[in-house]
């Protein structure tokens, strides 16, 4: 019987090879799992022994205690004005909360999950240095050099959304970069797969994403055919766009208005639009491209060498040192900040240093890049690789001790420059990072009243309700009848809890729905305790008068 030869696999430029490959444990694996378990040791020993809080981060997690154990469980409680992501991965942990109360209150959930993000962003980092060519020994050196930089390591320990957006981002890339080197498609898919999940950390994730998607396009424009270059774009960007459809759709469905998460009372644009985050240097960018610009260029300073690698890649877009991986690593540093460009100059934009995060990965990203392409001159004599790529190592090395030395410019570096500062000298923060110190006293006359009902606005009394030993006394924002009872309180509430109608608490509902209340002026609301400090709440019992 005459035997068959095998059907041979059809070739296309963008379906290569895409049967599976056998993974096996590397070093990486490891080296992963080592830098989580430091992330995760770091973070406790902020929270638990510095008494450090990312009030951002415990607030996230806070979102996903409300889904679980508010008096109307649900997941709508997740909130609809940041992205949701965090809280959703937070969710597996926070139901541990009956065991281990510091899941919650000490927000050791958001670490858990910063933590995974941080230890998965330095795999991605590995994965493109791969890409670059990078020799193995040295592209285990320089992605622990990235992954023990002061800022990434505080972000990986903080449960803050920002290492997990650029871990994202980092994954966007390496699929990126991995397709425009071998044609494989599952790479193209992982790409969008990673700039949908970074939708669900960020909304810079869509600026990035769209820059990305060009720079793509513009990568292949002159070496494929038009429906190559425009099938890769809409493979990349079909997944955030169904995910942003969602959040969307969700948005209008339960808030009644599709971008609910865009003009709240509780988002970006009302928060700034109060003044509370304006700093002189931002008053500077204020409408003025060349304040933009030098505001934006200050944060260079967290990644030295990214200012000198940004010059050298655009030799790399034409000519004969053309290499289209350039136009993705450049398309994609702009687009990560770009949405931070466009807050500054119309003056909504926080004055945090966090926001710049990926200047780090992007310093790192360029510097290796640029070596790899100089370095395949003497790739194949072992001295002189070693002395260059020792060099490369020490001037990456170099970048985190200036991300520490910048961080301390208290334009560059806040609020995590003073942050770094306390936790190298190993002193508290309990009055710097004093999100709970702060409200300790309305806790603790809660506490001694635990029959006592209470409104509050989970937008500022987050860190009263999660505290609190009776969390379901609250009747908080995500509750279905919580409007309805601010309205009407009378016989449905004992008391209602209101911060100074200062700053930011401005927007707290009650203080827009009673403006006059924290002053006394509510004729059927009578004091019971004011306390001082902080966000100077006042407690005010519901009289048999009120509506």
């Amino acid at each position: 019987m005459t035997r068959l030869a095998p059907t041979p696999k059809p070739v296309h430029p963008m379906v290569p090879d895409i049967e599976p490959k056998t993974r096996s444990w590397t070093p990486m694996h490891l080296l992963a799992i080592a830098l989580w378990l430091i992330y995760v040791s770091l973070g406790f020993y902020l929270t638990l022994h510095l008494h450090y809080y990312a009030g951002d981060a415990v607030s996230r997690v806070a979102n996903a205690y409300y889904v679980l154990y508010g008096r109307n469980p649900h997941l709508g409680a997740i909130g609809f004005i940041w992205n949701p992501l965090p809280s959703l991965l937070e969710l597996p942990i926070v139901s541990l909360y009956p065991l281990v109360p510091a899941v919650v209150t000490k927000g050791l959930a958001g670490i858990f999950v910063s933590a995974l993000f941080g230890a998965w962003g330095a795999v991605h980092l590995h994965r493109i240095l791969t890409n670059f060519s990078v020799p193995k020994p040295w592209s285990y050196i320089i992605t622990l050099i990235f992954a023990l930089n002061p800022l990434i390591a505080l972000y990986g320990a903080n449960g803050m959304s920002d290492i997990m957006l650029l871990s994202c981002l980092l994954g966007t890339y390496s699929g990126v970069l991995d397709y425009l080197t071998t044609h494989a498609l599952r790479r193209l898919v992982s790409a969008g797969i990673w700039m949908a999940l970074g939708l669900g950390m960020r909304y810079e994730a869509v600026p990035f994403g769209a820059l990305v998607i060009i720079g793509l396009m513009v990568a292949q424009w002159k070496t494929t055919k038009p429906e190559i270059w425009a099938g890769s774009a809409m493979i990349l960007g079909a997944p955030i766009v169904f995910a942003g459809g969602l959040w969307i759709y969700f948005n209008w469905a339960i808030m009644k208005n599709p971008v609910y998460f865009l003009n709240s009372n509780y988002g970006n644009l009302a928060q700034t639009r109060t003044g509370a985050y304006l700093t002189p240097a931002l008053d500077h960018a204020y409408h003025s491209l060349p304040g933009t610009i030098e505001y934006v260029a200050h944060f260079l300073l967290l990644s030295w060498p990214l200012a000198l690698a940004l010059g050298i890649m655009f030799f790399f877009l034409w000519g004969r040192h053309l290499d289209n991986r350039a136009v993705i690593l450049l398309s994609g540093a702009l687009g990560a900040i770009l949405l931070e460009i466009g807050f500054a100059y119309v003056g909504h934009l926080g004055s945090w240093d966090r926001y710049f995060i990926s200047f780090i990965a992007d310093g790192v990203l360029m510097v290796s890049f640029i070596a790899s392409k100089i370095g395949k001159r003497f790739a194949h004599r072992k001295l002189p690789a070693i002395l260059w790529w020792t060099t490369m190592s020490v001037l990456l090395l170099s970048a985190d001790v200036g991300t520490f030395i910048a961080a301390q410019n208290p334009t560059i570096g806040h609020p995590d420059g003073i942050v770094m500062d306390y936790a190298w000298q190993n002193r508290s923060m309990q009055y710097l990072s004093d999100t709970f110190t702060r409200a300790a006293p309305v806790i603790q006359y809660l506490d001694h009243h635990p029959h006592l009902t209470v409104l509050a606005d989970a937008f500022n009394a987050w860190p009263i309700i999660i505290r609190s030993k009776n969390f379901n006394r609250f009747i908080i924002t995500s509750d279905y009848d919580f409007a309805s009872i601010l309205h009407n309180p009378k016989g449905r509430v004992a008391a209602i809890l209101v911060p100074e109608p200062t700053g930011v608490a401005s927007l707290d509902a009650v203080n827009r729905v009673w403006p006059q209340m924290w002053a006394g002026h509510v004729p059927w609301a009578t004091l019971l305790k004011s306390f001082p400090g902080g966000a100077n709440w006042r407690l005010y019992e519901v009289t048999p008068q009120a509506p």
